[in-house]
């Protein structure tokens, strides 16, 4: 319905303890480390990218959709076109993130 309803809604009692919202605005995934967490949530744009998210959430007090997430992640750096459509940017993110999930989870469970 509407982003600020992802958080709200979350299904888990304590909520996210990691968003990760993504865009071609945010830091490179390549420079980053996860913190260990529990629950994640990533999130993607349409078309517009995450601004016109915040910008149509009436519940929403803010312009910079940065400020919702713990990482604001360029998944895809040095990307050759202006957009990405969001099936191809769920495959090119979640392949960057992988490898940084799995030592972020890995660190928290022990192993």
């Amino acid at each position: 319905s509407c982003l600020s309803a992802v958080f709200s809604e979350s299904p888990f009692e304590e909520g996210y303890d990691l968003s990760i919202g993504t865009s071609e605005r945010g830091s490179s995934v390549d420079s980053v480390t996860l913190p260990n967490f529990s629950h994640a949530l990533v999130v993607f744009g349409g078309l517009q990218g995450l601004e016109a998210s915040v910008d149509s959430d009436q519940e929403l007090k803010i312009t910079d959709p940065s400020v919702l997430f713990d990482l604001y992640l360029n998944t895809c750096p040095g990307q050759g076109s202006r957009t990405i459509r969001t099936e191809e940017a769920l495959f090119i993110s979640l392949s960057a993130l992988r490898p940084r999930i799995e030592a972020a989870t890995r660190t928290l469970s022990g192993n």
